[in-house]
């Protein structure tokens, strides 16, 4: 009986040092685990925050470009009519979207949302304005329509979606 209790005292301490190695080696592990992510994170941070913020900025360009006064001044040709000004505006606004639509995985879904809800809603002003006159009658009557409305709209989509844009860089710095 006294041999079965030695043995039962020593296996009784073997299994609790092992045990013990065991909790210490996992704990070493983890932590080792844990600081890797860390410095994975890091290296990562470090090459994305630059193509992160190409990526805000060629977004605020868009925003600018697609704003109607901008798009005007570089679109509008003295012999055009409105219907050609109409299309023009459309083209210039989807080109422009599709020139920087890769650029959407760096940003936030929400700020995403912000810039194709401008877009839309841009596409559908500009629709709406140009149903309000005739096709052939000049472009300049056309921009006229379209400056004076879109002035005249007090949460312009190009300027809700910089605010937001801008407003999500300086929670990222």
């Amino acid at each position: 009986m006294d041999y079965i209790l030695e043995i039962l005292k020593i296996s009784a301490s073997g299994i609790l040092v092992l045990w013990a190695a065991y909790y210490m080696l996992k704990k070493l592990l983890d932590n080792e685990e844990n600081r890797r992510r860390y410095e994975l994170r890091k290296e990562t941070a470090k090459l994305l925050t630059p193509i992160r913020l190409t990526a805000y900025e060629r977004f605020a360009l868009f925003l600018e470009r697609i704003n109607p006064e901008s798009m005007l001044l570089r679109i509008q040709q003295s012999n055009m009519n409105a219907g050609g000004l109409h299309l023009a505006l459309l083209t210039c606004i989807r080109e422009e979207f599709e020139h920087n639509v890769s650029q959407q995985i760096y940003i936030s879904p929400e700020l995403w949302s912000f810039i194709k809800g401008a877009k839309e809603n841009l596409i559908q002003f500009i629709n709406v304005c140009s149903s309000r006159i005739e096709s052939d009658m000049p472009a300049i009557e056309l921009s006229r329509i379209i400056i004076e409305g879109y002035n005249s709209i007090d949460n312009q989509p190009t300027k809700v979606a910089l605010d937001f844009l801008k407003k999500e860089v300086k929670a990222f710095q």
